[in-house]
């Protein structure tokens, strides 16, 4: 019979060196994944700018993975809605602050 409290704590036990993740990008190249918000509708994540092309999809509804990156740190629900509102509008990447000094939150500090 086995011993469940030795397979619970061999479960348990941390690895003597932290796991290393792959990079998005190494992750989703040549992929996209498909998401569905209720705020923001179909979007997609794809590697870089050469898979956004391939796919075909509107630029407006795709993010690179460094357009992710830089999104999911935005606190607000608001202005990452803002931001995806814009980019469907306008139908290019997400907005930068210099070129975009109108888009709320990413104006450029004074």
């Amino acid at each position: 019979m086995p011993d469940y409290l030795s397979i619970a704590r061999r479960a348990l036990e941390r690895p003597k060196e932290p796991l290393q993740f792959a990079p998005l990008e190494d992750v989703v190249k040549g992929l996209a994944i498909e998401l569905w918000s209720d705020a923001a509708g179909r979007l997609f994540i794809v590697a870089d700018e050469n898979d956004a092309r391939r796919l075909g999809e509107p630029r407006g509804t795709v993010y690179t993975a460094a357009e992710m990156r830089r999104v999911v740190q935005i606190g607000d629900p608001s202005i990452v809605l803002e931001i995806h509102e814009w980019k469907r509008m306008s139908n290019e990447r997400e907005p930068q602050p210099a070129r975009h000094p109108g888009v709320r939150g990413l104006e450029t500090p004074v």
